[in-house]
């Protein structure tokens, strides 16, 4: 479940970009001089990411394999964005989401109120006639 701070960090913040490559093999270097390569399969609003089919490799050149890796978002200190990605057009995108959402949201909103205005108009629309009918009727009456 996403908080909000996480959804607010995701639209406001380079997140965005990290969540585009979810599903493709990148490079993370860590804080401490290691660095991280494998598959991004999930990154959440506050930068953690889980990665699978990774090589370890430590400052030293050591090298280590994992089946899955988690790295906490305040430990990363780069991430190689591939060259087949298009940093704008993967931003758009994942910000279009939401935004396609929101809009989606707002036309039902708007809609809503126009079918509610509507109705009124027509209930103000019959009152008038019925008074005018009434106010016809004892006119005829007088007479």
């Amino acid at each position: 479940m996403t908080s909000e701070r996480e959804k607010y960090l995701e639209k406001n913040t380079l997140i965005c970009l990290l969540k585009a490559l979810e599903g493709k093999e990148t490079v993370i270097e860590l804080r401490n001089e290691n660095a991280v390569t494998g598959k991004i399969e999930h990154v959440d609003g506050f930068m953690n990411v889980s990665m699978s089919n990774v090589i370890f490799e430590t400052y030293k050149g050591i090298s280590r394999e994992f089946e899955s890796f988690f790295v906490q978002g305040q430990h990363i200190r780069y991430v190689h964005i591939p060259d087949e990605i298009d940093i704008r057009k993967a931003m758009e995108a994942q910000l279009g989401i939401r935004t396609r959402m929101r809009e989606k949201v707002t036309r039902d909103v708007r809609n809503a109120a126009l079918k509610k205005i509507q109705k009124r108009e027509r209930e103000y629309e019959k009152e008038r006639v019925l008074k005018e009918r009434q106010a016809e009727r004892e006119q005829k009456e007088k007479r």
